[in-house]
Order: C-alpha cells, then sequence, then structure tokens
C-alpha cells in the first residue's frame, strides 16, 4: 500500500488529458521534429501540458518502442579521466546536445570486445564511441547486429573498420622537449607521475624520449609521487649536481606547478634558472605567474568532430577510411618555457 500522502509521476495519458488531445498525439510531439504533421498550435498545448505537470518520458520505455534512444554511449577509459579527457566529454556532450543527443558514460571500465558489446548493446544507443583497444571486430558485429547506427572509436592507433580519433600522448612529450630544444636547451629533465595516471604518462614520457635520442640531447627521466616532499627533493638533487638539467616537461599542468613552487622555494627562478613545460593547457595555466607554456589538445575541435562524425554515420554514411581523425597537439607558449 502506498503512503498517503505519496503522489505518482504524471503519464502520457495525464497529459494527453490536460491538452485534451490522444495520448498518440502527445507520443508524437514529444518524438518527432517541430512542424512535423501536427498544427503549431496543438504542438504548444502539448508542450505547456508537459511543463505544468513536470512529465518526464520513460527513456527505457520509449527504447523499447522505438528500438533505438537518443543514446550516444561513452564507455569510461581504463585509466581514470583526467582533465584533458573531462574536457573532450564535455565538448562532445555540448556537440550532441546541438543535435538533439544525450551522451550516456558508461562505467565499466574492464570489458571489451564481445562481453562488453553485449552489454552496450542492451542499452540501445543509437551510438557507441568507445576506446579503440576495446572494440574486437567480434565486438563491432554485435554491436551492429542490435542495431547501433554508429559505432566512433578513439584511442592511440586506428581501429580498422570503424572510423577512429587518434590522439597520442607520445606526440605530447615529443612535441614538448622539440620545443625546449628550440629554444636552446639541451640538458633536460622529464618528469613521469606515478598513480592513477602513469600510463598516460609513460606514454607522454615515450614521445619525449624518442624526441631528445633523434635530437642528440641529454633528457633524465625523473619518477615522482603527488606528494610536495617528493617535488622538493628533485629540486635539491639538482642543486647538488654540477650540471643540473636546465629545462623540465612535467608531463602535465599539475605537476608544472609543484615543480615551479618547488623551483622557488630553493631559490631558483623561472624560467631564469629552470624553464618548465607542462601538458593539457588546462584554465589556470593563464592564472598563474609566470604563466605556464603547455602542450595543448584541441579538445572542442575534437569534440565537435567526433559529434559530427557519429551523427553522419546515424544519417547512413559508408564508412571510409579518411574518416579517420587525427588531433595534432600544439605548444601554448608562454612565460614559464
Amino acid at each position: 500500500m502506498p503512503e498517503s500522502g505519496a503522489t505518482k509521476p504524471p503519464t502520457s495519458a495525464d497529459v494527453a488529458r490536460v491538452a485534451g488531445v490522444s495520448r498518440s498525439t502527445v507520443s508524437y510531439v514529444l518524438n518527432s521534429p517541430p512542424g512535423a504533421r501536427v498544427s503549431a498550435e496543438t504542438r504548444e498545448r502539448v508542450l505547456k501540458a508537459v511543463r505544468e505537470l513536470g512529465y518526464a518520458p520513460s527513456a527505457p520505455a520509449r527504447s523499447l518502442r522505438s528500438g533505438s534512444s537518443d543514446i550516444v554511449l561513452f564507455p569510461l577509459p581504463l585509466q581514470p579521466m583526467g582533465q584533458l579527457l573531462e574536457q573532450f566529454v564535455d565538448e562532445f556532450t555540448e556537440a550532441l546536445r546541438r543535435q538533439d543527443l544525450n551522451l550516456l558514460i558508461h562505467g565499466d571500465r574492464y570489458a571489451r570486445g564481445v562481453d562488453a558489446a553485449r552489454t552496450w548493446a542492451a542499452l540501445r544507443p543509437l551510438a557507441v564511441l568507445a576506446e579503440s583497444n576495446r572494440l574486437t571486430d567480434g565486438g563491432v558485429e554485435v554491436l551492429r547486429r542490435a542495431g547501433v547506427r554508429a559505432i566512433f572509436a578513439w584511442g592511440r592507433e586506428e581501429h580498422p573498420g570503424v572510423p577512429t580519433a587518434i590522439f597520442d600522448n607520445r606526440d605530447s612529450g615529443a612535441l614538448a622537449i622539440r620545443h625546449l630544444i628550440g629554444r636552446g636547451h639541451r640538458r633536460m629533465a622529464c618528469l613521469v607521475p606515478a598513480g592513477p595516471l602513469s600510463g598516460l604518462a609513460n606514454e607522454r614520457w615515450e614521445g619525449a624520449k624518442s624526441a631528445a635520442e633523434e635530437a642528440g640531447c641529454s633528457l633524465v627521466r625523473v619518477d615522482v609521487g603527488y606528494v610536495r616532499e617528493d617535488i622538493l627533493a628533485v629540486v635539491r638533487n639538482w642543486q647538488r649536481q654540477s650540471e643540473p638539467p636546465t629545462a623540465v616537461f612535467a608531463g602535465n599542468d599539475d605537476f608544472a606547478l609543484m615543480i615551479i613552487s618547488a623551483l622557488r622555494e630553493c631559490g631558483w627562478s623561472v624560467p631564469d634558472d629552470m624553464a618548465v613545460v607542462g601538458a593539457d593547457d588546462l584554465p589556470f595555466c593563464d592564472l598563474v605567474w609566470p604563466r605556464l607554456t603547455s602542450v595543448a589538445m584541441h579538445t572542442r575541435t575534437m569534440g565537435s568532430g567526433a559529434a559530427d562524425m557519429v551523427t553522419a554515420l546515424m544519417a547512413g554514411r559508408p564508412y571510409k577510411h579518411r574518416d579517420h581523425m587525427v588531433v595534432h597537439p600544439r605548444v601554448v607558449v608562454r612565460e614559464s618555457g
């Protein structure tokens, strides 16, 4: 027995009664584009009733009726989401919303292949955007048979047969070191943060190391934890060296701020005694002093480009190899290095 004070959520029948139309008309207004087979006056009556009653259609029920939904599914990546990926998700969500689509973030980080595809397909998404290393050929086939109209991958390498947004963190590391070499630095260090984002940090180290070796310059790997004492120990060790590095690629912007703070505490100035470059170009890069030079990815371009590709595929555009989207980083030069 429900409690006496409990109220039931409004239904489409309630909306139809208040608007003076049939339930089928309510369904049509809520699931069709403006101006389609129903008068503007009728549409406004229905929408007014929806607002007055606070009616929210059931997404699962709508999916069962139509066989699909307005959902674009984004399974969480294996590694924790750093701020760069969060920026991409924000831009992707905004771009999808402009096309009346909704992004649904799925929390399972570990499933891949056919097992993952079956889980995703059960949600009846219109499209799936997933890491390329989680999309096996069998998984892609499961999604297609389930009626998923667009499958889009992202990651370090392209997925054969599926359009892919390719962005390689090794490029960010290489670009940071090439920038510092271009500024005249020949002895450099690269911080490799431990912890949840260590996978990303190691990829950036790989790119940085390759660029330094190619130029014949010295680059020292420095593994650090996310604690102040670790960063201070690094700087104090440099102070004891006869030829310390003159520049550091900090791996990301958070660690760039930490190293700048430690350098100041130890009496060194930035960039005169040590140039510092971060990565991700987070908003605070313009708010600190010296303002932080950082390697940026074009998250807005990535988000809108991915959304455009998803909607094109849903509209029936055949996949072509040139649909792969390679995202190149760039250095945003500021006072720190």
